[in-house]
């Protein structure tokens, strides 16, 4: 994936999504890792901008939120392979996403409410009830496969070249 092919998607994914990625809680998604040593931040990424690719191909409707609810679906801010809850992280993490979210964005939208509850279907509780909920969470289980086998470091410089931007 060359940064040259995909500059008209970068600068839709920008405009989609640069006010989160400029959030300093966004930006401390960092420093927690989520697939071996593939960091939260660079996993939701990747995640939102296949989502993002996916719904041009599928003709979604509500793309930009759809997008921005992806970024966000692994917002739990916690170091999982450390931090024990009541429940295992896989049930935990998208519940606290939400509350994280509302906390720090506002109320989210039914639709991205239940994309990020349901994106480890069908692990979760809950089941995706729209387009932009199946799309993340077949998003999901490619880009997670993708960190675990390392091919997901294609994505590093579009990753690369969205962080420069976000930070000039």
């Amino acid at each position: 994936m060359t940064v040259a092919k995909e500059r008209a998607n970068i600068d839709r994914f920008l405009e989609y999504t640069g006010d989160l990625l400029r959030d300093q809680s966004v930006q401390s998604m960092k420093e927690y890792k989520h697939h071996r040593e593939v960091s939260t931040h660079f996993h939701s990424l990747f995640v939102s901008y296949t989502v993002m690719k996916l719904c041009e191909r599928f003709h979604a409707k509500e793309e930009r939120q759809i997008v921005r609810a992806a970024l966000l679906h692994d917002f739990y801010l916690y170091e999982w392979y450390t931090e024990k809850h009541e429940e295992k992280h896989i049930w935990y993490h998208p519940k606290q996403s939400v509350k994280n979210i509302e906390a720090r964005f506002g109320a989210l939208s039914e639709m991205q409410r239940n994309m990020i509850l349901a994106h480890m279907f069908p692990m979760s509780y809950e089941t995706p009830a729209s387009t932009g909920a199946w799309l993340l969470t077949l998003a999901d289980k490619h880009c997670a496969t993708s960190d675990y086998t390392g091919v997901s470091k294609r994505f590093m410089p579009v990753y690369e070249e969205i962080n420069k931007r976000i930070e000039a």
